[in-house]
């Protein structure tokens, strides 16, 4: 899935489900910030330059690191996964994988079940973070987060890793496309869309539940019959349609949540001193950098209460959550990866 579902239909279905707006708001820019966390940094302090937060990436633009670079990254927060056995997964080669995506697996289910009883101070961002993962289990299923041939789909020479080959149509709010690999090959995206929004939906109404709120489970109907609007007709082709008619109904809906901005939680929490100009961190521009930029905390704020900071921790906890869980598929594949650490 992309912006528009992780950020606004993310939104739209926990303001629905009985979270405040400025809560939503938070669940939706965390589920989408997970896609734009992507590049390394080093947070220094002005008062002891010996103090240097490192934070943990969940997305990279190089899908050629190394597999155990990749493991970090793809299974955990884009293609966890699921039951090999599942009936959407059956192919016509008869393949099947450890480390196959399927929709609504346990581990996925886990990951946003520990999160929705995380303190207070991280359990938005735990939500959005798990909720990311979670609903790309339905977008990105059958693919696997990890350079394999099992990803191959006909002859397309793009490395097969997760949904290369099938470049963005998985991804696209109301697109039709095939997925010649499977035995029921034709593949409608709205109709997985909306089996991930109801799961997610019920999902946050026990929490709110749980945790003495108003069970508003019973008013699925109004809001499928609401998403099945909003994502308007389907099509297919290899461009993106309709988008901007979307948009527009988002921002109706949501008329207190804004455009996504990626650096508004890194801006409010960090300085940046450049040296030369700007660093680029994505190409062949970032190898070329010399004066590399520095990164501080600013001054006269309390750094663990800001958005980035809690969003950066809460990454931690939830790859390393991930980790643990699959530790013993990692081990049958011959896979060994640190406990914790980055790249």
């Amino acid at each position: 899935m992309d912006i528009e579902f992780h950020y606004w239909m993310t939104g739209l279905i926990a303001l629905r489900s009985g979270f405040s707006e400025g809560d939503s708001r938070k669940i939706a820019y965390a589920s989408q910030y997970v896609d734009e966390n992507d590049v390394c940094l080093k947070v220094k302090s002005h008062k002891d330059e010996k103090d240097t937060y490192e934070n943990y990436i969940s997305q990279t633009m190089n899908i050629l690191k190394p597999k155990t670079d990749l493991m970090r990254i793809y299974p955990i927060f884009h293609f966890v996964p699921g039951d090999p056995n599942a009936e959407t997964a059956h192919r016509r080669d008869g393949k099947m994988h450890l480390l196959n995506t399927t929709p609504n697996g346990p581990l996925a289910n886990e990951l946003l079940g520990e999160a929705q009883t995380a303190p207070e101070d991280s359990r938005l961002y735990r939500i959005g973070i798990a909720t990311h993962a979670f609903l790309d289990t339905w977008a990105h299923q059958n693919f696997v987060g990890v350079f394999d041939d099992f990803n191959n789909i006909g002859l397309d020479p793009k490395p097969d890793v997760g949904h290369a080959d099938a470049e963005h149509h998985p991804d696209w709010v109301g697109h039709r496309w095939d997925d010649r690999r499977l035995v029921d090959s034709e593949v409608n995206n709205r109709s997985r869309f909306l089996a991930a929004s109801q799961a997610l939906y019920f999902k946050y109404c026990e929490s709110h539940a749980v945790r003495g709120g108003e069970d508003r489970s019973s008013e699925w109907p109004s809001l499928q019959t609401e998403l099945i609007e909003l994502q308007g007709p389907t099509y297919t082709g290899g461009h993106k349609r309709y988008e901007e008619k979307r948009l527009v109904e988002y921002e109706k809906r949501l008329p207190g949540f804004g455009a996504f901005d990626e650096r508004k939680w890194f801006d409010a929490a960090i300085e940046t001193n450049v040296h030369g100009l700007e660093d680029s961190n994505h190409g062949l521009l970032a190898k070329l950098t010399v004066f590399r930029d520095e990164y501080f905390w600013k001054d006269g704020i309390d750094r663990i209460k800001t958005d980035w900071y809690r969003f950066q921790e809460s990454v931690k906890e939830h790859q390393a959550k991930a980790l643990r869980a699959l530790a013993p598929i990692f081990q049958r594949m011959g896979i060994a990866i640190k406990s914790q650490s980055n790249f």
